[in-house]
């Protein structure tokens, strides 16, 4: 497979961690990918050249933005002069070669042709390199661009099951947005971004579309082709909610014991997620990718915390149960629920595998009738730490957020039930100063009348007393 050399060049790549799971974090990964890859492309030019060098061929290669160049000194082009009288001229020759690595050994390859030329004295100005039947990539059709996609977006980004996921949604959205026989250029791609009205469908499709348009390098404006985010009203689970969807699971095993289950004991296992999800606000694809369950269990681990794998979505965490309480509510250390999770994670090698268990978990909550999804009970952690005074920091790194990401959470879906909660008690809060204040200033003149009595009964110390002090309460 033509992607492979790619994955071999991100051998040595270790992304650097983030906490940050937004668009912009994401962004800044794929970055530091793209990086890598450009820093080995150029090592493999360097190599290329030297390979070169070592034969004593007459061509050089060079990379020129997004293409790689053949350098050479030749004879004239038709038409063109040399300033210092001379039949020769050094020219750096496109034959729109890509500036990848299989891109590299079709120039190394073009190199050593073009050298023999030079060498037998019969290198001619023809179409070729003249650039005259030069293939424009712009030429492509959206059906053919959907064919090659998995190529183009492996070119600069290491392969894992993130990166598969992400893969696979981006298809989703090429082939519903962009598949048709129609070339891709500027303004067919446009077109079928205008046609696009939600503005959530949108901004996918801008971000699949910017990855096509960086690799045929087509110039377009996105920003001015985004729409306005609408946020659809959604009301977050109270903790008294989100217990009583847990206890839906066994209810609901109970009402259906006398059929022929076909869930069987799998029940068992999305229950186990539901709990894990409320109390440590863990996306649903941190539960089933790669728990690490043996540390759950372990006696070393009496912070009871939750082992994120570094294949998710914002690498390794170790997380802090947010209501440790509910460990023993949701019976989440139960062994036999837990060796079920492990035995059904253990089988995942594969992104579509990994997401299929994800899409069972969210359909037990419509089977449940729970009236929200599996996300909402990690936004539920998002707001509850804010209602709890954790401070910002502490809860974004807990939920594997950014701290912007976080505050934008909390904010988006802070409901009027929670503004309540907020202001009452910062209020009680405030009533509790405002006793503890008026109770010291009783005490100070408990203390003023109190001394002022003693020094009626003892107007003299005694010789050699301690001078009193009167006590000092802070206000």
């Amino acid at each position: 497979m033509k992607a492979d050399i790619y994955q071999e060049a991100f051998k040595d790549f270790e992304s650097s961690a983030t906490t940050d799971g937004s668009y912009l974090g994401i962004n800044k990964a794929v970055k530091e990918q793209e990086a890598h890859i450009r820093m080995k492309i150029e090592e493999k030019l360097t190599e290329a050249n030297l390979r070169l060098k070592e034969i004593k061929a007459r061509v050089s290669l060079t990379m020129k933005g997004n293409a790689i160049q053949l350098r050479a000194t030749l004879p004239l082009k038709p038409g063109d002069t040399n300033t210092r009288g001379r039949q020769t001229k050094q020219y750096q020759i496109s034959l729109n070669i890509p500036a990848n690595l299989d891109g590299l050994k079709t120039a190394e390859e073009e190199a050593y042709e073009l050298s023999r030329l030079i060498s037998r004295k019969c290198f001619e100005w023809n179409d070729k390199y003249l650039g005259c039947k030069a293939a424009h990539k712009v030429d492509i059709t959206f059906r053919e661009i959907y064919e090659q996609f998995e190529y183009i977006f492996f070119q600069s980004r290491k392969r894992d099951i993130k990166s598969e996921h992400t893969l696979t949604e981006y298809k989703k959205v090429l082939k519903r947005e962009f598949t048709s026989d129609l070339a891709v250029n500027k303004n067919n791609i446009e077109i079928s971004l205008k046609k696009v009205d939600s503005s959530s469908k949108r901004f996918q499709a801008i971000k699949v579309a910017s990855i096509i348009c960086k690799y045929l390098e087509i110039d377009i404006d996105f920003k001015s082709l985004k729409l306005p985010i609408k946020v659809k009203k959604r009301e977050i689970p109270q903790d008294k909610i989100i217990i009583d969807g847990f206890n839906a699971f066994e209810k609901y095993r109970e009402s259906n014991k006398h059929k022929k289950n076909p869930y069987g004991h799998t029940y068992l296992i999305y229950r186990l997620a539901y709990g894990l999800i409320a109390t440590y606000g863990l996306r649903p694809r941190e539960v089933f990718n790669k728990p690490n369950i043996d540390w759950f269990l372990s006696e070393e681990n009496i912070d009871n915390t939750w082992k994120v794998h570094n294949d998710n979505k914002t690498g390794a965490r170790e997380v802090l149960p947010f209501i440790p309480e509910w460990i023993e509510l949701f019976d989440l250390k139960n062994q036999n629920s837990l060796e079920l999770l492990k035995f059904r994670t253990d089988k995942i090698k594969t992104s579509s595998q990994l997401t299929i268990i994800v899409d069972k978990n969210s359909q037990w909550f419509k089977r449940l009738g729970l009236g929200f999804k599996p996300y909402d009970l990690r936004h539920a952690c998002a707001i509850r730490a804010h209602l709890q005074g954790i401070p910002l920091k502490a809860a974004a790194d807990n939920l594997g957020h950014s701290i912007e990401m976080h505050t934008k959470v909390y904010q988006k879906w802070f409901s009027l039930e929670n503004r309540k909660k907020a202001i009452s008690t910062a209020l009680n809060e405030k009533d509790e100063l405002q006793i503890l204040r008026e109770k010291n200033i009783y005490l100070e003149n408990k203390v003023e009348l109190l001394t002022a009595e003693l020094e009626k009964l003892c107007p003299t110390p005694y010789k050699g007393a301690a001078k009193s002090t009167k006590p000092t309460f802070v206000g």
